[in-house]
């Protein structure tokens, strides 16, 4: 099943989470997109070593550009590191959220939110705050100084989040079961809860199994190989969060291994029946 597909060769503990989710999470996420399809707002954009690393833009962007394909309203929000990512790969909007302390952050959030009214917030590869209020990269540092607080837009009652890691917006949702089934999950364990959580081993690779399910709901393929935009986004600026180095790579995995990743959904959506 898709959700097999997209947790292929993980590493970081989320063969373990998928236990206390239900079988088909990622069939429900999608069930749950195409009901509230709308005004989708995307959330997206880590902090990596002074740059936006490759996982989350790829994504955000492939999303944002099927659904814009049937005929959904879609925007994007990132922070100052990603938005030269962002704002180089795609023509639609792009809303820049400052680094500001929580109130601030709060008012922010607010006017977005009126601003856009969407149907429906995603966030794709987005660090939640912790316990302690702080946000914590994988290694469990300290990285609240380069992030903005883009998941007080998360109050809103539909949401979905996807990560891998388990220091995402949506990791709230099984936040005892990432305290102990990551490395320094007890430090980095997101608190910051959505609608729906979508897991994969690469968060990338999260939103092509929404796009698998989504494809077939709709009976047309949204779904496409990574080659054109991770190309977009590396030439932009981003990096490969293993090698701080804009190469064709996501995560370590290389644009191979991902496409591989994706032809498998291809494989199961029936893709050429659909063409």
């Amino acid at each position: 099943m898709i959700e097999d597909i997209i947790l292929q060769g993980d590493t970081r503990g989320m063969s373990q989470l998928r236990r206390v989710l239900p079988v088909d999470f990622c069939q429900r996420a999608a069930a749950f997109l195409r009901d509230n399809l709308e005004n989708v707002l995307i959330c997206t954009g880590f902090y990596v070593s002074g740059f936006c690393e490759t996982d989350g833009p790829v994504g955000a962007v492939m999303l944002a550009e099927a659904l814009t394909d049937i005929g959904a309203d879609v925007s994007l929000v990132t922070d100052e590191y990603c938005f030269h990512v962002l704002n180089k790969v795609t023509r639609l909007p792009v809303h820049v959220f400052p680094i500001k302390n929580t109130e601030k952050s709060k008012e922010t959030a607010e006017g977005i939110l009126s601003a856009v009214d969407p149907s429906l917030v995603v966030a794709v590869e987005r660090c939640g705050r912790a316990k302690s209020g702080l946000y914590y990269n994988m290694r469990g540092e300290d990285i609240s100084a380069y992030t903005a607080k883009i998941d007080y837009l998360f109050d809103f009652p539909q949401t979905i989040g996807i990560g891998d890691g388990g220091n995402e917006i949506g990791m709230g949702n099984v936040y005892n079961e990432v305290k102990k089934a990551v490395l320094y999950g007890d430090v980095i364990a997101s608190v910051v809860e959505t609608t729906h959580l979508l897991i994969g081993s690469v968060s990338n690779w999260g939103v092509y199994g929404l796009l698998a399910y989504l494809s077939k709901a709709e009976k047309k393929v949204l779904l496409r190989k990574e080659d054109d935009i991770l190309q977009r986004v590396v030439k932009a600026g981003a990096v490969d969060s293993t090698r701080l180095q804009p190469v064709l790579a996501v995560d370590g995995f290389s644009l191979a291994e991902t496409n591989g990743v994706i032809e498998k959904l291809l494989d199961d959506v029936g893709a050429t029946d659909m063409r």
